[in-house]
């Protein structure tokens, strides 16, 4: 019966709860949106270019590890934190690698190192400049890791000595370089000038997120700038061996050291460390964004309510004095706000979906968010923004309609004879 007589009120006072409306709805949207970025920093994937062909990937631990320990009333509490560290965190490569080789199931072990390594491009008329054919970045590696991909050259031949250069077919589209040229580079070191020898290019598709320049083992090691250290290993099975079995062993091999597994979607993170760096951020960004813009629209919204039932105070006084009672006051106020906040609700939140991805591609053209950290959308952030939606217009009703559910019958008999 009570909602009923909230539906009638709602359809007969359209223009009264078009305010309300808007601010919800917007609020709505805008919690979506966030709420697909929070989620996308706790649920999204950071898929693996250049180790697609290493199911297993050892590397060094990306974090900074405190543990705290309290002593209160007799008892001792634990407490352990990580903070991941914006620098790549490198492996001894001598002992890591013989632990290794020494588990089950290993059939090849590949050490990867990576590095900046910025092509220095010619352009006409202009002189030398980096390459702006692309906004990856442009990292360096020794061509034995190049399986790990797997590359594979389509033109020329593989780097030997220290001048020598094999650039990835990607950049060798964009600049027409081809065997035999000559290419600047700047890395870790001074800028030095090598000769291309090859053009190769990735089994499954080109990279999308990075250049890739090729050394030979010796010169990459010289870039890298961090002798007997590497980024990381790719593990190869045996055949015969599953993923899940080989991970098993090769954790129990390096056991007691820094060194971390990871296999799957896991594998991303090693490869882009800003990727891993930004889920913090999106999450921050995300939870404190839908926050604010649900408590404005909740302050909004009492002051709409405040309004409509000022000018409805003498059709509300006129039910008091019919012995309406407050409890019963306040399910109407509060059935009319649900309605509202249901429809408005509802149309935001199928607003916030292209809101969200319209966000998300604003964070990744800023470099706020790398665009290696996949989107992830799911029924839960509309679910949650039509709850917050509800919940907020519910509480605004409730405030503002304090002091008409408080009146006496004998008062508000005279207030609606005025």
């Amino acid at each position: 019966m009570m909602l009923r007589y909230a539906l009638q009120t709602v359809r007969d006072r359209k223009g009264g709860f078009v305010g309300a409306f808007l601010a919800l709805m917007c609020a709505a949207a805008l919690v979506t949106a966030c709420g697909t970025l929070l989620e996308t920093g706790l649920r999204g994937t950071i898929k693996t270019e250049r180790y697609a062909a290493a199911p297993v990937i050892v590397s060094g631990d990306q974090n900074v590890h405190q543990t705290t320990v309290k002593h209160k009333k007799g008892k001792t509490k634990v407490k352990h934190k990580a903070k991941p560290i914006a620098e790549r965190a490198w492996l001894r490569a001598d002992d890591i690698e013989s632990r290794i080789k020494s588990a089950t199931g290993v059939a090849t072990v590949v050490p990867e190192l990576t590095f900046l390594a910025q092509p220095v491009i010619p352009k006409a008329g202009k002189g030398a400049g980096p390459d702006g054919g692309a906004d990856a970045p442009t990292y360096g590696h020794a061509w034995k890791s190049a399986t790990l991909t797997p590359f594979h050259l389509v033109d020329g031949k593989v780097p030997r000595s220290s001048h020598d250069l094999v650039i990835d077919r990607g950049l060798a589209d964009r600049t027409g370089l081809r065997p035999g040229d000559r290419l600047t580079v700047q890395s870790t070191q001074s800028p030095r000038d090598y000769r291309i020898t090859g053009v190769a290019a990735a089994q499954h598709g080109a990279l999308t997120h990075q250049t890739s320049l090729f050394f030979s083992s010796e010169e990459a090691e010289r870039l890298a700038a961090h002798p007997g250290k590497v980024t990381a290993f790719g593990v190869v099975p045996a055949k015969g061996t599953s993923v899940a079995d080989l991970k098993t062993a090769v954790e129990q091999a390096v056991e007691g050291t820094t060194a971390q597994i990871s296999t799957g979607d896991d594998r991303g993170p090693v490869e882009f460390l800003d990727a891993a760096g930004a889920r913090v951020k999106l999450v921050s960004m995300g939870g404190a964004m839908g926050g604010t813009s649900l408590l404005v629209a909740v302050l909004v919204v009492v002051g709409t309510f405040a309004l409509s039932i000022q000018q409805r105070h003498r059709e509300l006084a006129l039910l008091r004095a019919v012995a309406a009672t407050p409890k019963q006051i306040r399910r109407l106020l509060g059935r009319e706000a649900l309605v509202v906040g249901a429809v408005a609700g509802a149309v935001g939140a199928l607003a916030g979906l292209p809101l969200g991805e319209w966000l998300h591609e604003r964070f990744v053209a800023t470099g706020a968010v790398p665009a290696t950290l996949e989107r992830t959308v799911s029924v839960f952030p509309p679910l949650v923004a039509v709850g917050a939606t509800l919940l907020g217009a519910w509480a605004a009703a409730r405030i503002a309609g304090r002091r008409i559910v408080r009146i006496r019958p004998a008062q508000a008999l005279a207030e609606a004879q005025v």
